[in-house]
Formats: structure tokens, sequence, C-alpha cells
């Protein structure tokens, strides 16, 4: 294969950021010995390569230093080296994010004629159905441009780019626009990257789901994954046991220990669904649309031991006692969360009026 595969990593001995692209690249290698691997980093990233950090490389067939500005956050570094890639590796090239795991052996990716192609983000044929539609919007109002007119949203952990004239001129453009959702305080790269696809005339195309599955709501295309996302912003609050193994902590920190990469990576990597939760629950419809609103967020992060409360009830009457059902009846939908829910969108509109 001669389609590099490249990560982009901005980290520090604070974080784990480097276990997971360890993680990344090794499972990679695992199944696809041969592929070539560019590590693409920053310089404080790269000077933090020391003792076991450095050992942490040893996948990578290169290690790419992009030069940035110093007075950029860590998290907008990682972003403007992901946005700059294709400006510094020369030939076409997979890009991975590092909270990932490979699952599969990739096919030839040699003969893909695209110039940029991505999976949707969340598994969604149609924007409108998304359950993070409503973040999208804002950002895309703040970026001015119309998102409310779009049918398709790409995820940006997963991306084919071909070396061609289109792709540069693709990437250069994404990056102005990640500039300015910086200075509009819009730090993800995905609203840029769609507002820049927009401006395009829309030459994203698509790929098949199986190429970033997303956790939690790519369950169905998790056996036939090549490539499993994870996602590090998806943690359960309060301390939860995490939808997905490589979401918890500990694994990684045994890596930053150690160097060593526990057998338990090859399980998840042979059968991802033995790195989901023993417990855990398939939703769909309007109850994933619930788990998004400022409503749940609020009963989520409440101090009621929700388990408590229903292992306490042997009957519906006992139910009616606990105090989860006085926080529902008491705070959704028409209670005291409804009228935050109401506020807090009403201040989002506030503040999109005043940054036009």
């Amino acid at each position: 294969m001669l389609t590099k595969v490249v990560y982009a990593l901005v980290s520090s001995s604070s974080d784990f950021y480097l276990e997971q692209a360890y993680v990344s690249m090794y499972s990679l290698k695992r199944y696809m010995p041969e592929a070539h691997i560019v590590l693409a980093t920053d310089e404080d990233t790269r000077a933090s390569f020391v003792g076991i950090r450095e050992k942490e490389l040893e996948y990578a067939d290169e290690v790419l230093t992009i030069p940035l500005d110093a007075s950029f956050t860590q998290h907008q570094r990682s972003r403007l080296i992901k946005t700059s890639i294709r400006k510094y590796v020369k030939g076409d090239y997979i890009y991975i994010d590092c909270d990932t795991i490979i699952c599969r052996p990739f096919p030839s990716l040699d003969a893909i004629t695209y110039d940029i192609a991505a999976c949707l983000d969340s598994h969604c044929f149609d924007y409108y159905d998304n359950p993070y539609r409503w973040f999208g919007l804002s950002h895309g109002h703040i970026l001015d441009w119309p998102i409310d007119e779009e049918s398709t949203y790409f995820n940006t952990g997963v991306i084919f780019v071909k070396d061609s004239p289109v792709a540069h001129e693709f990437y250069k453009l994404w990056q102005q626009n990640l500039l300015d959702g910086f200075s509009k305080g819009v730090l993800m790269d995905q609203p840029s990257f769609a507002k820049t696809n927009y401006q395009m005339g829309h030459i994203i195309n698509v790929l098949d789901d199986i190429w970033n599955c997303e956790l939690k709501h790519g369950i169905r295309f998790l056996k036939d994954a090549y490539i499993v996302h994870y996602l590090t912003t998806n943690t359960s609050p309060n301390g939860g046991a995490q939808v997905f193994r490589l979401n918890e902590p500990d694994i990684f920190d045994e890596i930053k220990r150690t160097g060593v990469i526990p057998s338990e990576v090859d399980t998840i990597a042979d059968d991802p669904f033995k790195g989901l939760s023993h417990l855990t629950h398939i939703f769909a419809g309007r109850d994933i649309y619930f788990f998004q609103t400022p409503s749940y967020k609020a009963i989520s992060s409440s101090s009621i031991n929700y388990k408590e409360s229903l292992v306490s009830s042997n009957t519906d009457k006992d139910f009616i006692q606990t105090p989860l059902f006085f926080f529902f009846l008491r705070h959704y939908p028409h209670g005291i969360v409804g009228w935050i829910s109401r506020a807090y969108n009403f201040w989002g509109s506030v503040k999109r009026f005043f940054r036009r």
C-alpha cells in the first residue's frame, strides 16, 4: 500500500494523547506491518519524547515536526497540525485521529480516485437527524455560512486525502477558516471543514461507515469496522462505567507507566465488541435526542444515586416514593429544567446575534 497513514499529535506528559496514538499505531501495524505511518507533531511535543515516551514512537516510521507559533494553545496547535498535513506530507494519505483502534486490515487505498473523502458524522445520512446538529448550527452561524441548508456533515476523525491540486487548495482554505473560527471562539475543526466543503462546491465524497465507526452511534458497523473511533469526548458523567474500554483512563495510565501495551488491546482489536461495557443499553429514535438536551445533562450531572433509587424500589408504589421519581416529577419536562433549557437556548441566540 503506497498510501501513507498519518496521525496528528500534540501532547505532554500530563495527558494520554501519546498513549492513544501508540495504541492506534500498534493496532495498525498488527494488521498491516508494511504500512508507512507518519506522526505529525509540534516542537514542544517532539521535545517531550524522552524515556518511555520515546519508546511509544516505535511504530511511527516518520516523525514530522511542523513549526507553529508558541502563542497557540495545545488544543489549537493540534488542529493547526491536522489542517497543515497536506502541505508537508508527500503522496496520498489517510488521516486517522489518535483516539482510535484498527480492527481489520485495510483494503488497498491506492485505487481511490477521490480528492477528499470522509464518513458522515454520527452515521447520519441526513444532517437534520444528527443529534449534535444544534451544536454544528451554532458554529456555522458564527462562521457566517448557510449551514441550515446543508444535508451532509462530515466527521474529521478519518479523512482520505489525495495528493492533488484540489486537495491542497481545500486544506489551505480549511486552515484559513479554522483560524477565523479561533478568532471567534470556535475551536473545533469540523465546522471549518464543513464550511470549506460548502465554499468549494461540496467536493468531499462519502466513505463507507466502517472506515470510521463512531461510538456511541455506530454500533451497527462495529462488526465490520476497519477503524473504531471511540472518541475521547464520549465519557460517562460522575465516574460511571464507560461505553468502551478504551475510554477508561486506567489502561492508558498503565501504558504511560510501563511503555507496554496490555494484551487486552489485542482482544479488542480482534473483536471490538469485547471492548464494550458489560452492562450496555442500545437506544434509538427520540431517546437519542433526549440525551443531548440540557434537561438530560442537568439530570445526569446531579448527585442523585439513580441506581440506588431504582434498586430499592420493589413496586411501582415504592418507586413513587424514591428521590428519582420526585426529581422527574418536579423538574422534567415542565419544571425548573425546562425553564433552564429555554433560558439556555435564548442566551445562545443573543450571543449569536451580537457576534454577527
